[in-house]
């Protein structure tokens, strides 16, 4: 997938980091969490098939059962012949049953149950508190790639039509206060709450709020066909399709686990492009989705957004614009990857100028960035979940520590890079971005180290911050076995914090510190040297200002960082 950001979706790539999309999300990014249609399908079917009054033969029960049946193409001898006093998941063509019934799913959903509510099959066939609303949920990767993604600052707007209270679990558990970061809108009242970084639009409602407050919100579930139909023309509904209209027509769209298939949504983007269509080319992409191939809904969603008569004459190049080739966990976690390194890259302009340096060896420090994320990228499969914690531990424990020298509390919060697109940040004159190039620097040289074979790279935790924030370890070829551990803050007064902390040993031969910023030259001699090993058997110590400032190219840099380093 990043190799796809370097090339093909290179325009889609830039524009998201700077901010520019809007994700729109639907089940597929809770497939691994949440039932999946077929297994929600079984339950209601099932609940229909144990509450059939065989003894009443107008049971409401065993009508809206032989409905949906009918639904699934069954005939009446072959409804005839299923016995029903076995469970659904029993039946010889359950799967072929419930499948045929995926695409009509919420035309299931609105059969009538004779004396219960209509939306019975949904609060209770679903079992929408026990099922999406369920507090044991936990997020997924995809919802913490988004929930990084809205801290780090490049989603604005994020428009769900999932019922669970996933992503809003995962900004829980990643900051301290997620309600000071993004507000959650489920009904049109919820747009006059203060604005915040982000939003998160449940324009079909949420199982979370339903659950804590059913008189208000069980009615905002939708679900069924006559809700989907009638969406877009209900009053109630007038401020969130208007605001969804703007959100589509004013920027390009990142389509995540949505079949854009209901009623509702064919209509808002219809009304969204009448005033302003969307020409072809467009740069970049105005509709991207998170998918493998093209479908059918995916064509129809294209040709609506873009025009019948620019769709018929371009659909190759724009199906081609349009589909990633990958589902929503590599995509999104290829996306949180991409961000990060664009940040580190984005801050290396901030170094001050070197005169002996040109473009070139700049961009050798870029490669080896590139080559660092496309490493630790390929690490992620199979078990992506554990890969992501250790990924947003390592950042706690990194920026932590380089920011304040001093060990991350346990459970603190992700701190991002910058809470805003890194460019938008970089216009901000209080913003670091030199001590953030200068760290971009030492991680460029530490990468560089592992490719050149020098020493293996391995991540540090928040559990036991005292080993390093890295830690360097000899190859086999090497002397002798050696260990050094890392640790890489903003100035001296990190520095001494480190030492205060008891995180680092100054007289320790396997500690190495990197400052990003230059020493003050001491008042009186020291009795060791500032930088290096060289007569001294304590930690080392280098400074990643003052060797920059002095190489001559790229390759001298890493050499003068090895030798001071005593690496």
């Amino acid at each position: 997938m990043l190799e796809g950001f370097e090339h093909g979706f290179s325009e889609f790539a830039a524009s998201f980091t700077a901010g520019d999309y809007v994700l729109w999300l639907g089940s597929g990014i809770s497939r691994d969490v949440v039932p999946n249609v077929q297994e929600l399908l079984v339950r209601v079917l099932e609940m229909l098939r144990t509450n059939i009054d065989d003894a009443n033969p107008a049971c409401p029960y065993s009508a809206a059962l032989k409905e949906a049946l009918v639904l699934a193409g069954m005939s009446q001898g072959d409804i005839d012949a299923i016995d029903l006093a076995v469970p659904v998941e029993s039946w010889a063509d359950c799967g072929g049953i419930t499948w045929r019934l995926t695409s009509r799913y919420a035309e299931v959903l609105d059969i009538p149950v004779s004396g219960q509510p209509a939306d019975y099959l949904v609060w209770s066939g679903l079992d929408v508190p026990g099922t999406y609303g369920d507090p044991a949920l936990e997020p997924d990767v995809e919802h913490l790639c988004i929930a990084l993604l809205i801290l780090e600052g490049v989603v604005g707007s994020a428009v769900t039509a999932n019922w669970d209270g996933l992503i809003e679990q995962a900004l829980a558990a990643l900051t301290n206060e997620p309600d000071a970061i993004i507000r959650v809108i489920v009904r049109g009242d919820d747009f006059r709450q203060r604005n915040r970084r982000a939003e998160l639009i449940k324009f079909h409602g949420c199982a979370v709020r339903a659950r804590d407050d059913e008189a208000t919100y069980r009615a905002l579930l939708i679900a069924r066909q006559q809700q989907i139909s009638g969406w877009t023309e209900r009053n109630e509904n007038g401020v969130m399709r208007k605001h969804l209209e703007l959100l589509y027509t004013d920027s390009p769209s990142l389509v995540v686990g949505l079949s854009v298939q209901d009623a509702n949504m064919h209509t808002m983007i219809a009304r969204s492009i009448e005033d302003l269509p969307r020409p072809w080319p467009h740069t970049p992409p105005a509709v991207v989705l998170s998918e493998e191939q093209l479908q059918a809904h995916h064509r129809h969603l294209l040709r609506m957004t873009y025009g019948s008569a620019e769709y018929e004459t371009h659909a190759a190049e724009i199906n081609d614009s349009a589909v990633l080739g990958s589902y929503a966990k590599p995509t999104l976690l290829a996306l949180l990857f991409w961000t990060l390194t664009d940040k580190l890259l984005a801050v290396l302009s901030c170094l001050p100028g070197n005169s002996s340096w040109s473009e070139t060896e700049t961009e050798r420090l870029r490669l080896d960035l590139r080559q660092l994320r496309d490493n630790v990228a390929e690490h992620a499969e199979p078990a992506n979940r554990a890969f992501l914690s250790q990924l947003v531990d390592l950042s706690i424990l990194m920026l932590g520590i380089f920011r304040t020298g001093r060990a991350p509390a346990s459970g603190a919060a992700y701190e991002p890079l910058s809470d805003r697109p890194i460019r938008d940040a970089l216009q901000n004159p209080d913003f670091p971005g030199a001590a953030f190039g200068r760290l971009a620097v030492a991680i460029s040289l530490l990468g560089r180290g592992h490719f050149d074979g020098d020493w293996t790279l391995l991540p540090g935790t928040t559990g036991a911050a005292e080993e390093g924030v890295l830690r360097l370890v000899a190859p086999p070829s090497a002397p002798t076995p050696r260990e050094v551990r890392v640790f890489l803050v903003k100035d001296t007064h990190t520095a001494i914090a480190l030492s205060m902390d008891g995180l680092a040993d100054e007289d320790d031969p396997s500690t190495l510190i990197v400052l990003t910023e230059r020493e003050p030259a001491p008042v009186v001699r020291s009795p060791r040297p500032r930088y290096g090993r060289v007569g001294s058997t304590g930690a080392g110590r280098v400074s990643i200002e003052d060797l920059y400032e002095a190489a001559d190219s790229a390759d001298d840099l890493y050499a003068t960082f090895k030798l001071a380093g005593g690496l």
